[in-house]
């Protein structure tokens, strides 16, 4: 096995240099890349050249996820018209919507709703929705637009907390009042 590993990287640098970089860009994500860095002329070049609206990174979150997560609404907006799948899970079952609710990005939060992204779609292992997380983070007018879209306030995360029970735990006083408001059950 060891002789095998050997051969091949003689090989890889036995290469011209031209050759080594097609293996190289042949690992890249550009278009998951372009999105995660709000580049919307190269994610509009990559879309043009028919790559896949739903390209994951080298960290397996898909190209939605990737701009979800770092707040780039430009690109969601771009990969929600170019049908990206909105529901497209990373490695860790995290959707778009679930990572842009923890970390407030609130008019993402909208556009993947408007695009019909599973409100209620939980994390795997943890069972957290979008509502828990931006509720246990304090993010009060996420909390808002997912109860406002019907999101479901009894839903309970793997050991039983609801969204309003998340809000208490982590003491954010206006996310309680405002679940409590809107009869979020304990």
């Amino acid at each position: 096995m060891r002789f095998l590993i050997l051969l091949l990287a003689a090989c890889l640098f036995a290469q011209p240099a031209s050759a080594q970089f097609k293996i190289e860009v042949l690992h890249r994500r550009p278009l998951a890349e372009a999105a995660r860095d709000g580049n919307i002329e190269a994610l509009k070049a990559q879309l043009a050249a028919n790559v896949s609206p739903n390209q994951q990174d080298l960290e397996f979150r898909p190209a939605i996820v990737c701009a979800a997560m770092y707040g780039q609404i430009e690109a969601v907006r771009l990969l929600i018209g170019a049908k990206a799948n909105v529901d497209g899970r990373d490695k860790g079952s995290r959707t778009a919507l679930m990572w842009a609710a923890e970390r407030g990005h609130t008019a993402i939060v909208k556009a993947l709703i408007d695009a019909k992204a599973d409100k209620d779609a939980d994390e795997r292992g943890s069972r957290m929705t979008a509502l828990m997380l931006a509720a246990r983070e304090g993010q009060l007018p996420v909390v808002e637009l997912l109860v406002n879209a019907g999101a479901d306030l009894a839903v309970t995360d793997v050991t039983g907390r609801t969204a309003l029970a998340l809000a208490e735990t982590s003491n954010k006083r206006q996310v309680v009042e405002f679940l409590r408001r809107n009869n979020a059950p304990r």
